[in-house]
């Protein structure tokens, strides 16, 4: 530290007036090297454009927006053919059944060639009746009843009203055709003829 030398004519208090003097300067040069310093350094690594980053953000947001749709489409297209084939083979489980009264069919068919038996022949045929109405009671098909029975429009379709005393008016005498029903609905009415009381003759009513 240097020694701060008395000229003539300075008083003492001049002195140590002129000392922060100095002080206060080496202060000034140390906070300017400071700012120096953190100048330098954002030079070095550059200010972050706010402009920039939002359009890298953008950028970023558009590219995951096409690979969500595009997920998406695909999806939509993998759907569409299992709909697709789902509705084409409904009922291949149904076709397998029917494939066994096809072969009941085909051996009932050579052993009528091979011997004509009536008897044997329609053993065959019930044999594939038989099956048949299996394979469609397996899959949800019943047979509705009819004869007999007081007719219901639901179940029945009249074709034509027979007058008789042996049935209660409209009851079912006659079915001509079977109706069926798949699991709870008709998809056949049976065809059926209904009973009605016979007319009255008005000759023999006066007698």
């Amino acid at each position: 530290m240097k020694k701060t030398k008395v000229k003539k004519n300075q008083s003492r208090d001049d002195v140590i007036d002129a000392e922060p003097a100095v002080a206060d300067s080496s202060s000034s040069d140390q906070v300017m090297a400071g700012q120096v310093t953190e100048s330098s350094s954002e030079e070095a690594t550059g200010p972050v454009d706010p402009l920039v980053a939002l359009q890298e953000r953008v950028a970023s947001l558009e590219d995951a927006l096409v690979r969500a749709k595009a997920d998406y489409q695909n999806l939509q297209r993998r759907s569409a053919t299992q709909q697709a084939d789902a509705v084409r083979y409904a009922n291949a489980d149904m076709m397998k059944s029917l494939i066994v009264v096809a072969d009941d069919f085909d051996r009932a068919l050579a052993a009528n060639e091979i011997a004509e038996d009536s008897a044997a022949l329609a053993a065959g045929m019930k044999l594939v009746h038989d099956n048949l109405i299996k394979a469609l009671r397996d899959h949800g098909l019943e047979y509705v009843p009819a004869l007999h029975q007081p007719f219901d429009p639901a179940q029945h379709e009249a074709l034509l009203q027979q007058p008789t005393d042996a049935h209660e008016p409209g009851t079912v005498v006659e079915e001509v055709a079977k109706g069926y029903r798949l699991r709870d609905r008709v998809i056949r009415p049976a065809k059926v003829v209904v009973s009605k009381a016979k007319d009255v003759d008005p000759e023999a009513g006066d007698a």
